[in-house]
């Protein structure tokens, strides 16, 4: 009796946890379909307050499909977790601000030592640099002055040997509209930015705008379709998304691990704010924070 007295409240939370994972994987399948329907639908047929934004009959209307980081081998060979519809007047800068990427809100260091001076300026801002690649033509971003020519050194490399690549050529990405661009539809292209981040680009659709679209032109580039991620959880209590990740740490059970800021600082510092053990810690930025 004393055996079974003891083990009841387990078998109990166990079946609670159970439950609450039915639970999880029931609500997020109902937020995915209500975000996928509403995504869709939310400007179908929208019209501009102001005449002067009313997007014009005969605008070109493109459908691009931007897929997830190279980097990212879980989800590379998947669906994209972008869908954009642009207008063939838009600049190419447009799309470029339009694309959400969790790399671009990348806190780089180690702040195990002191975690309250973890900056707050984030990837995007201080390297500002990216290009696309279209049919042998890279359109770097050059509008700040910090921005570098990104494909210098692709350029560089493939003229250095005979590689097969002639004529590559870079250009400003601020001086041209997609109305400018020669495209194949469902060709990849690229988008690169971060130094190394690499998105596949496909366009899987060229048409004239009719008057079912969005035809308030401050509303594109439009976002139309996004790839629902699971946020990762602390490693502690469960609940709260992870904000830090630690290498090396004696006083965890994985390497990786992930932690919510209270259970972070409650596990591995003292009252006095003083390092426990031995560990590294980075800031983590969660791909779900896009949902």
């Amino acid at each position: 009796m004393k055996f079974c007295l003891v083990f009841l409240p387990l078998r109990i939370r166990k079946k609670a946890l159970e439950r609450r994972e039915e639970k999880i994987i029931v609500d997020r399948a109902c937020r995915q379909e209500t975000l996928t329907y509403e995504m869709e639908s939310h400007a179908t047929g929208k019209r501009p307050d102001n005449p002067t934004d009313l997007v014009e009959e005969g605008e070109l209307l493109l459908t691009l499909n931007i897929f997830y980081p190279v980097i990212f081998q879980k989800h590379k060979d998947h669906k994209p977790y972008q869908t954009v519809l642009v207008l063939g007047s838009q600049k190419l800068t447009e799309l470029r601000d339009s694309i959400s990427c969790v790399s671009d809100l990348q806190i780089g260091g180690e702040f195990s030592s002191q975690p309250d001076q973890a900056p707050e300026h984030v990837s995007k801002d201080l390297y500002k640099s990216a290009f696309f690649y279209f049919e042998g033509i890279f359109y770097n971003d050059k509008r700040y002055p910090e921005c570098r020519d990104l494909s210098r050194t692709i350029i560089e490399w493939s003229e250095s040997h005979d590689r097969g690549y002639e004529n590559l050529q870079s250009v400003k990405m601020e001086d041209y509209v997609f109305n400018d661009l020669y495209l194949k539809i469902g060709f990849p292209y690229l988008y690169c930015h971060q130094g190394n981040c690499e998105h596949i680009v496909i366009i899987t659709d060229i048409r004239l705008i009719h008057h079912d679209d969005c035809l308030d032109r401050n509303l594109y580039p439009l976002l139309v379709k996004k790839h629902w991620l699971c946020t990762r959880k602390c490693f502690v209590c469960k609940m709260y998304t992870a904000r830090w990740v630690t290498n090396r740490d004696s006083l965890a059970p994985e390497d990786p691990c992930f932690f919510c800021d209270v259970c972070f600082r409650m596990l591995h510092y003292d009252a006095e704010g003083n390092k426990l053990g031995e560990f590294l810690a980075y800031p983590y930025v969660d791909p779900g924070i896009f949902n």
